[in-house]
């Protein structure tokens, strides 16, 4: 028997939590922060005092902008199949 969890509740405004992040970028969050020190991937917005989330947009832009600086093209379908996921998920 297995456990189902819910789905995690998605924001109409735009805004990705913790867990949507890690979908849309398949970033785990430790490699996330580093690669922010770094100046290589999208600072949070302050949401409240504990809380953060993301730019949806941002983060589109930043994956399929990894996925141009890597030269391979066989990616670009992908990257319009999950940009088209996540765009109806939006909805």
């Amino acid at each position: 028997m297995s456990i189902k969890t819910p789905p995690p509740i998605q924001r109409t405004d735009g805004i990705c939590r913790e867990a949507e992040r890690r979908v849309i970028t398949g970033v785990p969050t430790s490699s996330w922060y580093a690669l922010q020190e770094k100046g290589l991937a999208p600072k949070p917005v302050r949401l409240g005092p504990r809380s953060v989330g993301w730019p949806r947009e941002s983060l589109i832009q930043w994956v399929e902008s990894r996925i141009a600086e890597s030269g391979e093209d066989a990616w670009q379908p992908l990257a319009a199949v999950a940009k088209q996921i996540i765009d109806k998920a939006g909805r």
